[in-house]
Order: structure tokens, then sequence, then C-alpha cells
């Protein structure tokens, strides 16, 4: 039976569904059609969450090993076999899910894409917005109630600061895999560069780059309600919906969902500055485990300076 030799580990708002849907398009890669599994994080236990944000990991989650393997099935003879589990490197238990890999998949390709911790922990909260599962409006507040909420057994998906301690949820693996079979790229690099990336990840996968798409597209991308109820009424099962007229639901959706979509608003330049300070020693160890200069995630964005003087 296929077992994976590679995951993409995440973590998530880091451009993981992007290099999905694009890995998903070569024809000699095979991803499970389940983008995330979260096998590794939760094998063997079914997980039970409190809070909003539990109901993708309850009603998605894979935790038999057979049940798993079967994600795979159809892989034929493809190189590179996969999956993509953001949840793999995050707060959330990463020395037990690094150590269910390697004792899996022990010769496994593991690689992710790391984006500035500040603007991924923003990014993750407006998305949580946009799904509905984020309750507080304001991010200071969301960042202050992160340890209550892992108290309360909260989902994983409300560790904004945690999952972007990216050194330390790093080491798990490194301490298990040798390095030759991780590989590590910058959200800087697949936003400026994403062919020069990509290629750089079908030479680590052993396939051929160049029958890659041609185009990358955003795929994943966070919006901004305008309200709260059109979002919730939108979200309704179709029962609920049948109570209009076909014809009225088929003309007012779409112009509704459209008027209710918005660029989410910027992170406050000085709270992603104090945010990032508190990174400040984790970017330094992350700088020295990758051997990677990573001082740009330190500065002060230039739109944040311009618009200061």
């Amino acid at each position: 039976m296929m077992i994976p030799n590679f995951l993409l580990i995440g973590p998530p708002k880091c451009g993981t569904t992007a290099l999905h849907a694009t890995l998903a398009q070569h024809p000699q890669v095979f991803m499970s059609r389940l983008k995330e599994p979260f096998f590794f994080a939760f094998e063997g236990q079914l997980p039970h969450f409190a809070g909003p944000g539990g109901e993708p990991f309850h009603r998605y989650a894979v935790t038999d090993w057979e049940d798993y393997l079967a994600l795979f099935a159809d892989a034929g003879d493809r190189v590179a076999v996969g999956e993509a589990s953001a949840l793999y490197l995050t707060h959330y238990h990463p020395a037990r899910t690094a150590e269910n890999i390697r004792r899996r998949l022990p010769d496994v390709r593991l690689a992710a894409l790391l984006r500035q911790p500040a603007d991924r922990a923003y990014s993750h909260f407006t998305y949580n917005r946009q799904r509905g599962l984020e309750p507080l409006s304001d991010f200071r507040q969301a960042l202050e109630a992160e340890k209550p909420r892992i108290a309360a057994n909260w989902a994983p998906s409300c560790r904004y600061r945690g999952d972007g301690w990216y050194c330390q949820n790093l080491l798990p693996y490194y301490a298990r895999f040798p390095r030759t079979q991780i590989r590590i790229y910058l959200y800087d690099d697949w936003n400026a560069h994403p062919q020069v990336l990509l290629a750089d990840l079908c030479d680590f996968l052993q396939v051929d780059p160049a029958l890659l798409p041609a185009q990358v597209k955003r795929i994943n991308v966070t919006t901004w309600s305008r309200s709260r109820l059109v979002t919730f009424l939108q979200r309704q099962p179709p029962a609920f919906k049948a109570h209009f007229p076909r014809w009225l639901r088929r003309w007012i959706s779409p112009r509704l969902r459209a008027w209710n979509r918005m660029k989410p608003p910027p992170l406050e330049p000085a709270l992603r500055q104090e945010l990032t300070e508190s990174y400040r020693t984790e970017i330094g160890n992350l700088q020295a485990l990758l051997g990677r200069d990573l001082s740009h995630w330190l500065a002060e964005p230039a739109a944040a300076r311009s618009g200061s003087q």
C-alpha cells in the first residue's frame, strides 16, 4: 500500500494552501484530496475541543492508520505522494506530532513556508473572524485571551502568538530527522519568486519542475465581513434558505456576498512592532537554526515608517 513520502507541515496562514494546490497540478505529484487529515497530531484519538473552531478537527481528522493510508490509494505511480496539514508545525504538541511522523514515516521529506510571525498571527486572526470562529473583534484582546483559551481546551486555531514560535516548534523535527529531509522556505520568497521556490521544492521532492503550472494562483485569501449578520445568514443550511424563492436567492446571494466582502483593516503599526519585539529572541534562534538572515522580519515596514513621518 502506498504511503506518503512528503508532508507540507504548515503553519497556518503562511501560503501552505496555495502551495498544496500548485503541487496538486503536477502530474508526478499526488496530494491527498482531504487536504488536512491531521493524522499525526491526533493519531489514535479523535480530538474534542471546547470553544469555537473545533468543528474542522472533529469532522475531518483521520485518526486510524489504515484510514490514513486509504487517502493515498489512488496515487498510482506518482513520484511524490503527500498531504498538507498546517497543524503539524504549530504550538499544538509539536514534539508528539514530530515523534508520530518519525515512527510511521522515518524517511519522509518535510517542507514548510514561514511568514513574519506578527503578520502571520494577524492574518490568522482575521481569517478566524471571516469564518465566524473568533468572537473578539479586537486583535490585542484575542492575544491576551490566548492562554486562558488554551487552558480551557479551545481548538488549536486560537494560538495566534504560539504558532509563531517557529524555532521552538521546529526543533522537535530537527531532533528526529536529518537536515537533508527538511526544507524550510520563507513566505517572502513565495510572494516574490514563486517559480524559483517551486523549482527548488521540486528538486527536493525529486520531480520535474518543468511540469509545474506556468501561473501560481493566490488561494485562501482572507477577507473581512462588513456585516456578521449577513455572514451568519450565508452560513445557514439549505433548509433555512429554502424559505425564500429560488429566483430571489440566485439574484441576491452573489450580490450580497460581494457587498459583504472587504479587505481586512491593517494591523495597527504599534501593535505589530510590539508583537514583533516579543518574537525577537525566537527570530534570532530561528535565524541560527536555518542559517538565513531574518533581520527584515524585525524591521518596521516601509509603509509604516513613511506614515509616521
